[in-house]
């Protein structure tokens, strides 16, 4: 591909390539690094400006020196180079990179010879942990290899800032936010307390560019990044943590901007998703034409085919014939491999006549991936009730040892949930049975973690005082990150927070019967579970869509004037679409949210939403805002809540504790 002309910016763009994803695995255990080494030789082939990666660059949080080594050498191969990088950039570095000691982008570093410099933000694999707050990406910033932005270092009060870029006479804002566990964001932007900072000169010149790493789907009521919390000034999204790429823009006609969802490069899962054409995108900005995007498939992925039957459709199958089930299975997964070897010499191409002449080695053709899963459910008729008898599945899948690249998981055996019957839905069990592991597998993919079973277990146990998010939270820590006090900080946190509670509330520790002590903190406890109910009730209201919904704030000074103007705060008017990048966009502080979430009673919904909406500036002055929060706040507390009540928790402990004292 030529190169870009002067007032073109090309950028590669990639997410999720899970470097160091099975990597003891004999077989598979190069792919994820293979790949990004092919992705780094595409920058170079198609000389673009930079390279944006939207996350999960590495697998884990603490890669093995395999990994980094591999990295670090892609990334010096494709990015160091005689090159100049024509990106001028105008805004200053240190307000983005002021978590680092290097507070310079690595291109404009007189020690380094960067072509196409690199940016990239924190996954949820690979974030930040410890005290320092490290990550692999800090690891490669400090070695000039790319460059880490969108750092988040408070979750509750998120301020994102953009690098800001000029070729020719196309410009260019860069925004970026690091993955942040899903509810507790869903809780900020809810709250009011992610702030946008927009260039105030040239307005209207600028295309918004922002990535995020989120989940994209809601999987439960606040589990997920409504695209609805993101402002509209912005102009594209690259969205990671989807595997499943989608090779094509995505408009949202609320908000008006579009959403590009690439997709991981190497599959971590055997799942639908993942089965999908694995690209990367080339994405061509010029000031006076829309956005051009262009997929480019990865060869180097390896093949996987997957494929999803019901033995109850094959008529001439016998719930109790496990032989001729079994031949029939095989001879599907016999068309799926012999369907997955001609789709990797279709893309080998070349490169194939080059493995076949070579005949110093014993190359072969990569093995595929085979995933086959059957529903092996009996027929639903009053007649039989027995399900199909099936083999073992690791037995089963031995038989393609060889032939397949997993020939320990080649079938998943499942069945359909059944209505449960009155007696057993009476008489729950705290236990996990294998009706419900296997009922888990299915919803996931097949794929079972143990964060899965944890959370399982905990929705049906009875906690005394441990939060079950929390709960799950530093299990997932302990496992996946490798955190091993992860348990006990979680633990011993939740405690002091429970003894500074009975001590602040003047006559907890006086009782003499420790019964009386677990009553008030199960009382607590249903507190903070009632609570978080009626958070998420108001988080549902609030995504509905709002006309002219928006937000106000700060402004940020740009080509080399690093000042920040005054914040300005306002209500909310229909939009237009040809000003969308001319409005700054802050949601409301914390300081004026949390004095009437406070004072909020069960039944004061309605003031919620209005307080978690976005307006738009347009001269309403913050003091009759402030006004306002105090009005609506004396109006709950006279509807029933004593003056002095701050939280749920003090609420019901005051209560109890004056009862008590009578």
């Amino acid at each position: 591909m030529d190169y870009p002309d002067g007032d073109t910016i090309r950028i590669l763009i990639t997410t999720d390539n899970h470097v160091g994803y099975n990597e003891t695995d004999p077989i598979t255990g190069d792919d994820s690094w293979k790949t990004f080494h092919e992705i780094m030789m595409m920058a170079k082939n198609f000389n673009v400006d930079m390279i944006l990666q939207g996350g999960d660059l590495f697998h884990v949080n603490k890669p093995s020196k395999k990994s980094m080594y591999q990295v670090m050498k892609s990334l010096r191969l494709g990015c160091m180079g005689n090159k100049p990088c024509e990106l001028e950039l105008l805004s200053d570095p240190s307000q983005v990179f002021h978590y680092n000691d290097f507070t310079d982008v690595n291109y404009e570093d007189p020690n380094f010879n960067v072509a196409i410099p690199m940016f990239a933000i924190a996954g949820n694999h690979d974030d930040a942990t410890g005290e320092s707050l490290l990550c692999p990406m800090d690891l490669l910033q400090v070695s000039g290899l790319l460059n880490h932005f969108g750092k988040v270092l408070e979750s509750d009060k998120i301020v994102v800032k953009p690098l800001l870029f000029q070729k020719g006479v196309t410009k260019l804002a860069l925004y970026g936010m690091a993955s942040v566990r899903d509810e507790r964001l869903f809780r900020t932007f809810k709250e009011g307390n992610v702030t946008f900072e927009v260039p105030t000169m040239r307005e209207g010149e600028w295309f918004n560019l922002m990535c995020v790493h989120q989940n994209h789907t809601g999987h439960t009521n606040t589990a997920f990044l409504p695209e609805q919390f993101l402002p509209d000034f912005l102009n594209l999204i690259i969205w990671g943590h989807e595997h499943e790429c989608i090779p094509h823009l995505v408009h949202n006609p609320s908000k008006q901007f579009d959403v590009l969802q690439p997709g991981s490069s190497v599959a971590t899962s055997l799942c639908d998703a993942e089965a999908q054409q694995k690209n990367v995108f080339i994405l061509e900005i010029r000031h006076d034409s829309s956005p051009r995007l262009i997929p480019i498939p990865l060869t180097s992925v390896r093949t996987f085919l997957m494929r999803s039957i019901s033995l109850q459709e094959v008529p001439y199958l016998k719930p109790h014939d496990k032989e001729g089930i079994s031949k029939y299975l095989i001879e599907q997964v016999e068309e799926m491999i012999s369907a997955a070897n001609e789709d990797t010499k279709r893309k080998l191409g070349d490169n194939l006549r080059e493995l076949e002449d070579d005949t110093s080695t014993a190359t072969q053709i990569p093995l595929p991936l085979i995933r086959l899963r059957v529903d092996y459910s009996g027929p639903n008729d009053a007649q039989s009730m027995i399900d199909y008898q099936v083999e073992n599945p690791r037995r089963f899948s031995n038989r393609f040892v060889g032939r397949v690249a997993n020939g320990n998981n080649v079938i998943q055996f499942y069945k359909k949930r059944r209505q449960m019957s009155f007696s057993s839905k009476k008489t729950g069990d705290a236990s996990v049975d294998d009706a419900e592991v296997e009922r888990l597998i299915h919803e996931r993919g097949g794929e079972l973690e143990v964060q899965t079973l944890v959370n399982d277990l905990l929705h049906k146990m009875q906690l005394s005082l441990l939060p079950e998010v929390g709960m799950n939270e530093a299990v997932k820590k302990f496992v996946d990150k490798d955190e091993k006090n992860a348990l006990k900080d979680f633990i011993d946190h939740e405690i002091r927070n429970e003894v500074d509670l009975i001590v602040s509330s003047g006559g907890g520790l006086h009782s003499e019967s420790p019964e009386q002590i677990k009553n008030l903190m199960r009382e607590v406890k249903r507190a903070n579970s009632n609570q978080n109910s009626i958070d998420q009730s108001v988080a549902t209201h609030s995504l509905l869509p709002t006309s002219g919904d928006t937000a106000v704030g700060t402004l940020m000074d740009t080509v080399g004037e690093h000042t920040s103007r005054q914040r300005g705060t306002g209500t909310a008017h229909n939009r237009e679409a040809t000003t969308i990048t001319s409005d700054s966009i802050v949601i409301p502080d914390s300081d004026h949210d949390d004095a009437e979430d406070i004072l909020m009673s069960d039944n004061d919904d309605s003031n919620s939403t209005k307080l978690n909406s976005f307006t738009r500036k347009t001269g309403t002055s913050s003091k009759s805002r402030r006004n306002k929060q105090v009005r609506s706040g004396e109006k709950s507390s006279n509807m029933g809540r004593p003056k002095a009540t701050r939280t749920p928790k003090t609420d019901i402990l005051s209560s109890l504790l004056a009862r008590k004292r009578k």
